[in-house]
């Protein structure tokens, strides 16, 4: 075998010829430089990657990439690049085949670097490759950009929208989840109806018609997208957001009667949070008997309790219309309660019965969007936050889009 064919199969060249290797000493270190250029027939456009014509009168200009090291030392391709002229974008320069258009680094190196990426923080991935932190994130948006080709907004039907806080002061992100292929397929800085509504709009109008159902939590600005970009999408309030405000009501009625109350009626209240809170079947011994104590010694909030339990039934109900008649039952008890906290609340799930009834007949819950968003926080936490919403954008699509990455040892 000659020795070019070896270091273009070892590398992973293809559609290149190698003209030439060296040695290259730079600083006391050793490079190892091979000369190539591209196989084509015709030089093709560094945009679209179609066929252009050179431009006469140009020398060219030598350019470098890194590759992936070899024998320990580093690797580096040279070719002579020319400016060209596309028919569909006008004077550009010169693709080459082992890297994308205005990168410093061989597709190979990238998506190494990206796999790291999606495995540990970009610190840890940039000293590793000797790199920037910079240049990796730079690194994780062009492999983005070239693995995501448009079909993650494709044949959508179900999703579901949540948003994220990521930074201080308040700066949240709008991310946006396929529920069947329970993946991120788009996510955004903002958290308002315009934002989603960005969305929608880069979707176009058959995408759009082709979405059945929504879920979400009740937020009044994606409910305001979603009725004004999908006219004939279901919205579905999922049961968690529900019970969030189930348990948040039965806090606040904890909270005021603490407040209202003093002596050894205010020391039964205490550590009687969880208790209230849990489910019954999770409850430890200790967590029962405070409840039980509870149940004793302050009615109106044991009155709570079984307000929030009773709201369970709405779930566990075989039909729709069993649980229409739960939930009116429901509302009256809860109205005539004189618990402010329960008694808005009441009002809070009239006016959004209609997507709480759509669980029921769907079974879509934003659990996976929830799952996602905690995937997303330990992509941040892990490196200890980020500069800007494009840098963290660009490692949740990585992570979080289905973008499958092999190391180079099994690819």
């Amino acid at each position: 075998m000659r020795l070019t064919t070896f270091l273009r199969r070892v590398l992973r060249l293809t559609r290149t010829i190698i003209e030439q290797v060296q040695l290259e000493k730079l600083n006391e270190d050793q490079h190892i430089v091979i000369c190539a250029r591209a196989r084509w027939r015709r030089v093709r456009c560094g945009r679209c990657g179609g066929r252009a014509v050179r431009l006469h009168g140009l020398q060219g200009k030598s350019r470098r990439w890194r590759h992936l090291g070899m024998f320990g030392q580093q690797v580096y391709l040279t070719c002579r690049v020319f400016r060209v002229h596309c028919h569909r974008c006008g004077v550009k320069t010169m693709a080459v085949p082992w890297a994308q258009p205005g990168s410093v680094f061989t597709r190979v190196f990238e998506n190494e670097v990206a796999w790291f990426l999606q495995r540990t923080d970009q610190t840890t991935t940039a000293r590793y490759f000797g790199i920037s932190w910079l240049t990796a994130g730079r690194i994780a948006q062009r492999v983005v950009a070239e693995e995501l080709d448009g079909s993650l907004l494709k044949d959508l039907r179900f999703l579901g929208v949540d948003e994220i806080s990521y930074g201080r002061p308040r700066k949240f992100l709008t991310v946006v989840v396929d529920h069947e292929r329970g993946r991120v397929i788009w996510a955004h800085a903002g958290q308002s109806s315009a934002t989603l509504g960005r969305f929608f709009e880069r979707l176009g109008t058959e995408e759009r018609e082709q979405i059945l159902v929504v879920s979400i939590d009740m937020d009044e600005a994606f409910k305001k997208a979603i009725q004004q970009w999908l006219p004939n999408a279901e919205i579905v309030y999922d049961r968690f957001h529900v019970v969030q405000l189930l348990n948040r009501a039965v806090d606040d009625v904890r909270r005021s009667e603490f407040r209202n109350t003093e002596g050894d009626l205010q020391s039964s209240l205490k550590a009687s949070r969880w208790a209230l809170l849990k489910n019954p079947w999770n409850l430890t011994r200790k967590e029962r008997a405070k409840l039980s104590s509870v149940q004793q010694t302050n009615r109106r909030l044991y009155r709570a309790y079984l307000l929030k339990e009773a709201f369970q039934r709405v779930f566990a109900c075989r039909s729709v219309d069993s649980a229409e008649r739960e939930f009116r039952d429901w509302f009256a008890w809860a109205r005539r309660s004189r618990l402010a906290p329960f008694k808005r609340l009441a009002l809070t799930f009239r006016s959004h019965w209609a997507g709480i009834r759509r669980f029921l007949e769907w079974g879509l819950s934003n659990a996976p969007v929830e799952g996602m968003n905690s995937k997303i926080r330990m992509i941040s936490h892990r490196a200890f936050g980020f500069h800007s919403a494009e840098a963290l954008i660009a490692m949740i699509m990585l992570c979080c889009s289905g973008i499958l990455l092999l190391p180079l040892g099994n690819g």
